[in-house]
């Protein structure tokens, strides 16, 4: 969903400049790069209409330019396919100047008409994009051949660092986001499509007629090829690159990490000292236990409000969740949601004892290999807004007390959930045993259900679980979370609210993908309040730390550690920690398992 790109990454040895050659390039040559990851379909990667994750971001950076790139400090963005964007006095409407003179690969100009359409793509019933995108963009109207503007629904003060983290800056050509397209990716991008095999391995060749250059006047890009090789293990992977078979490669597993840092014949970096909060890994807990609400409101209000008719209190109650048989559960022997059963981590009470009952500096040291940071939130301690959320701290025995006392208050005598996790992973499979024997000492029972990722993460989307392994969230400006923590009030009436009109005026929905389930109008007020905060003053920092208290109390997520993000490469690989912006300034590259392409070359 959304594809934020969130992690910086610096070098792992003070002073060294890894990564970057100010050496005369080498033109041509192929680059092979070994990534975890492939997409399911075209459709899971086409312009606005896809779902992309770190793998996906590396093609799509061959295939595409965003609107605009971030500058090296994370602080500022820098043109790219646009030059400039201006915010009105509220922050509630964005005017973006286009460039001039660039065409996509097939031909097409890039103009105006070309970034409506590919909002306009977001819009269509089966794009992942468009529910990330609703609580924070209303329309896409272009005021000229070269200029949009971006209407919103609320004032962010640094909505054009949207314009260049997340997938809705990439452009594709307007001829293929069609509903119906089948066609390759087409993009204004230094590279070109040659061939793709799902699952396996993609081609892409050099745009000869690129619109980039360096700054000596060299056409860009140096390669003449990139060959993107899908290698799900980590251990396989690293071995290729070890071995030659590849030139470079990413990872966020833990023993791969390990074991780069100690290979020889590469260079190597990651984020674990990034100047950017990284993504976290946690354990999503389904706060409402219920499935998607906002994907209810969506199905079943919304053609009575489309009509000018008012909800029925019955679907109402749906959606809020109150009515009988909407609550449920994953059944642990069917592993499939069953309405007919209670569900158990809607308790803040278990939430709060799962949270207790887990040793994290345990499961950094023993499960993690000591790579990476312990989670308390959403700051790391050397974060300028942190603040202690205290999160709850390891207390078996407070945790076991939680427990018994939630037994006594429903007058069951047994506590238990099912957690997702990606079948085939064995990383995700000792991480679960470890959970697993550490709520199991406090008197809670949980059970796996294995899953291909694809159908943990649409699982995830629909509601249809209990608890989930996930990573997400950081970032270089926290406003980019906004969508994922969104929660809507159920009135006033459609379009300021969901016109809900019979709940009471307290009742808030969690937004299409707020995946927790947690609706708290004080997380969707604080919120506001540092999207409408000029970036690092004191309201913004303490409106996120608000929300960072809220879900430590909450226990909205069982948080465990902070995830490190690694780049390696071989030694002959140059320049692929470097991207010159324009006017001579670095961008920030490699940026959260992605990098740009243009500037590498081979000795």
């Amino acid at each position: 969903m959304a594809g934020t790109v969130v992690d910086g990454l610096m070098a792992n040895v003070a002073g060294a400049a890894v990564g970057v050659s100010t050496k005369k390039p080498k033109v041509g040559g192929t680059l092979t790069v070994g990534l975890i990851s492939d997409v399911l379909s075209f459709s899971n990667f086409n312009g606005q209409q896809a779902s992309w994750d770190q793998s996906a971001f590396c093609k799509g950076n061959a295939f595409f330019d965003p609107l605009f790139v971030t500058s090296a400090s994370g602080n500022s963005i820098l043109p790219m396919l646009a030059l400039s964007a201006t915010p009105s006095a509220g922050d509630t409407v964005w005017t973006v100047q286009l460039r001039r003179g660039v065409k996509f690969t097939n031909g097409e100009t890039f103009n105006a008409a070309a970034v409506v359409a590919n909002y306009a793509a977001t819009q269509v019933p089966t794009s992942p994009v468009g529910p990330a995108i609703l609580p924070i963009i209303s329309s896409v109207v272009s005021t000229g051949p070269y200029t949009v503007v971006y209407k919103l629904v609320i004032p962010i003060s640094t909505f054009n660092i949207y314009l260049s983290e997340q997938q809705i800056a990439y452009m594709a050509a307007p001829s293929t986001l069609g509903a119906n397209y089948k066609g390759h990716p087409i993009g204004t991008g230094p590279f070109e499509f040659v061939s793709w095999s799902l699952g396996s391995t993609t081609v892409v060749k050099k745009n000869k007629k690129y619109w980039r250059k360096d700054a000596k006047g060299r056409q860009l890009p140096y390669l003449d090829e990139i060959i993107f090789k899908t290698i799900p293990d980590d251990s396989t992977r690293n071995a290729a690159l070890a071995s030659g078979a590849i030139d470079m490669l990413f990872t966020t597993n833990a023993g791969s990490i390990v074991t780069l840092r100690k290979m020889k014949g590469i260079t190597y970096i990651d984020d674990i000292h990034g100047l950017r909060d990284p993504s976290i890994n946690f354990i999503m807990m389904n706060n409402s236990g219920t499935q998607n609400q906002f994907g209810a409101w969506d199905q079943l209000a919304l053609p009575y409000i489309e009509k000018g008719q008012p909800v029925p209190d019955g679907v109402q109650q749906v959606i809020a969740g109150t009515a009988p048989g909407i609550k449920g559960a994953v059944n642990p022997s069917t592993l499939q949601w069953d309405l007919s059963l209670s569900p158990v981590v809607n308790s803040q009470t278990i939430r709060q004892a799962c949270a207790m009952a887990i040793n994290r500096k345990a499961f950094l040291k023993v499960i993690a290999q000591g790579v990476g940071i312990v989670s308390d939130g959403i700051y790391r301690t050397t974060s300028p807004y942190y603040k202690n959320p205290n999160y709850p701290a390891y207390n078996p025995a407070g945790a076991t007390t939680l427990v018994n006392n939630y037994k006594a208050a429903n007058k069951v005598n047994s506590v238990g959930f099912v957690i997702d996790i990606v079948s085939g992973s064995a990383e995700q499979t000792e991480q679960f045993a470890f959970i697993q024997q550490q709520l199991a000492a406090v008197g809670i029972t949980v059970t796996p259900r294995a899953t291909e990722q694809a159908t943990l993460i649409q699982n995830v989307e629909q509601g249809s679980f209990d608890a989930s392994f996930f990573n997400q969230f950081g970032g270089v400006d926290q406003g980019l979370n906004y969508v994922w923590w969104d929660s809507v009030p159920a009135s006033p009436a459609y379009p300021n609210g969901l016109g809900l009109t019979s709940l009471p005026a307290t009742t808030f929905i969690p937004g299409a993908v707020n995946f927790a389930h947690q609706a708290d109008p004080t997380v969707e007020i604080a919120m506001l309040s540092a999207l409408a905060s000029p970036k690092g003053s004191a309201a913004y920092g303490a409106a996120w730390g608000k929300v960072n208290d809220i879900f430590a109390a909450d226990c909205t997520y069982l948080f465990l550690t902070f995830l490190v993000t690694a780049f390696a490469a071989r030694k002959n690989v140059q320049n692929w920690a470097y991207s010159a912006g324009f006017g001579g300034k670095r961008l920030l590259n490699p940026d959260g398992g992605s990098t740009r392409w243009d500037y590498v070359w081979k000795s």
